[in-house]
């Protein structure tokens, strides 16, 4: 804590400053001034927590210091010294908020008393506000988990008895309690590569994201995820697809979210229609998702709103379309089974199935009667596992039916490159993907997705037709690459260990420790001994 003293009286000033332990009370720094107009130039610099202050003095006395530095520091405590049993002075004193009124000649115990109380008022009042930073925090942090929980029972139970005592707290839930609201719901796809598969991460730091934006915030936007990893918000007013009826709204908030979301998350925006009552929110939700579903069909990112919904019919698998897909396929005939797949597409589009799941459905089908062929020409090995762990993950991740339809000819391609340069099946492919392992095994973002973007296939395909032709899953051999690498650096003597783990890809040597000894049973240092050995 920091202390000045302002006197001018030289002899009364260095007694306080020498005379009293000031480091024994706490206080690390002391300062000192002669007259009220030095010490105001100082204080205003230095910021003391504590002034000792005479009252008369030349040029400005204490009582006018203190005034003008109240302004700038109005929790400085000050303690008033003077020779003058004076009561204006003390009126003053009083005004001013002086932690006390010490009368000269200056008795040094009565000084220290009244600093160490004005150190523990200081000490109280800085406990103080460091709880009051702390409660604002864990506020700050609980937030979105609060507004979180608001949408869902304004999409599923607006008529809890909960909800509208809530909404009055406006500061926390931001809403009125009546109407016009607009409920905006969005689908979300990303890549795993860039993004963790489970969804929780990604929702909590958008979420966060979402109550930190000043924009948002103004516009009383409340967001949350629904039991479908759909975000949802609901925000006051009556917003529809024409610019006058506030299209440019929603435009900028489709804006902000995608400037939150980045480049590696895609968002599809679906509008329902405004509504006037909280209870009729779960009805403006079901179209806002609707609408969402209605972007699977197209390839822009604009915001559809629910007024665009027509006539949409489901879309069942056709069990005698699977199989002429499949009867083509066996026969050789690529051509044409791209044209019944691209049929599909069409078909698709006629119905506009905004049961995105059922759709997928129908080209997982085809994907199932694909893989089952390329298994009977000896180009690829499928287990229930490898289907059921990449193939359905794959589809799930697809935005846009058009990309849907590409995954899948991307199948047929590999079909079709079954005889390369007169080698066996898939040969050519294999030396690609051995080459690609080699030159990027160690480097920062390797995955077996980069692997699969490189080559042109899917995971699922890349997974089952490298089983198939080395007789071990990639990742096997991923290990074994590094493991044959890690080997041949630790042959090398003059090789630090951190620097093995590091031309392995690994930024951490412990845990490169750890692979190495799960894999071969022993730690790399004892590796090298027997080496050299």
């Amino acid at each position: 804590m920091k202390l000045l003293i302002v006197e001018d009286e030289i002899r009364t000033r260095e007694l306080l400053r020498t005379y009293i332990p000031w480091e024994e009370l706490g206080i690390g720094e002391v300062d000192t001034a002669r007259n009220g107009q030095l010490a105001l130039e100082r204080a205003l610099d230095w910021r003391p927590d504590i002034i000792l202050c005479d009252v008369r003095m030349p040029k400005m006395s204490g009582i006018d210091f203190a005034r003008h530095y109240r302004e700038a520091d109005p929790n400085c405590k000050i303690i008033f010294l003077s020779g003058f049993s004076d009561k204006e002075y003390l009126k003053s004193a009083i005004h001013l908020k002086a932690l006390t009124y010490l009368e000269k000649p200056i008795i040094l115990g009565e000084v220290r008393a009244s600093v160490e109380t004005a150190i523990q008022l200081c000490g109280e009042e800085s406990r103080k506000k460091e709880e009051e930073i702390q409660l604002q925090a864990d506020i700050d942090r609980s937030l979105p988990y609060l507004r979180q929980e608001m949408v869902k029972k304004l999409i599923n139970y607006p008529a809890s008895p909960h909800v509208e005592p809530a909404l009055r707290s406006q500061d926390t839930f931001l809403l009125p309690l009546h109407g016009p609201y607009t409920v905006i719901a969005a689908n979300l796809y990303w890549n795993p590569v860039d993004h963790p598969e489970d969804p929780t991460p990604v929702h909590d730091w958008m979420l966060d994201a979402i109550n930190r934006e000043s924009q948002l915030l103004s516009l009383k936007v409340i967001a949350g995820f629904d039991s479908f990893n759909r975000l949802v918000l609901v925000l006051p007013g009556e917003y529809r697809s024409a610019y006058r009826s506030g299209r440019e709204t929603i435009e900028q908030i489709a804006t902000i979210l995608s400037g939150i979301a980045g480049a590696t998350i895609e968002l599809k925006l679906g509008i329902g229609e405004p509504v006037m009552e909280l209870t009729s929110i779960p009805a403006s939700y079901k179209l806002a998702s609707l609408a969402s579903s209605l972007q699977y069909y197209y390839n822009h990112a604009n915001p559809i709103f629910s007024d665009t919904l027509g006539g949409h019919e489901p879309l069942l698998t056709n069990w005698e379309e699977v199989r002429r897909l499949r009867d083509q396929l066996r026969r050789g005939e690529m051509e044409a089974g791209r044209r019944t797949l691209k049929q599909w597409t069409s078909y698709a589009r006629t119905r506009m199935d905004l049961d995105i799941v059922r759709l997928k459905d129908t080209y997982f089908q085809f994907l199932l009667a694909i893989m089952e062929i390329a298994v009977q020409l000896g180009l690829a090995e499928l287990s229930e596992d490898t289907e059921r762990r990449y193939m359905w993950k794959e589809i799930d991740r697809i935005s846009s039916l058009s990309a849907l339809e590409q995954y899948v000819l991307t199948f047929l391609d590999l079909l079709d490159e079954r005889q390369e340069e007169g080698n066996s099946p898939g040969s050519g492919k294999m030396r690609d993907i051995d080459r690609y392992i080699h030159a990027h095994f160690h480097l920062k973002g390797f995955t077996i997705k980069s692997i699969a973007d490189h080559v042109g296939l899917s995971e699922t395909y890349l997974c089952a037709f490298f089983k198939k032709q080395r007789g071990q899953t990639i990742k096997e051999f991923i290990t074994e690459t590094r493991m044959n690498k890690a080997k041949e650096l630790l042959r090398e003597s003059n090789v630090k260990l951190f620097e093995v783990a590091l031309n392995l890809g690994f930024t951490d040597a412990n845990y490169f420790t750890t692979f190495f000894k799960r894999c071969e049973g022993i730690t790399p240092s004892e590796y090298r001994e027997r080496a050299v050995k």
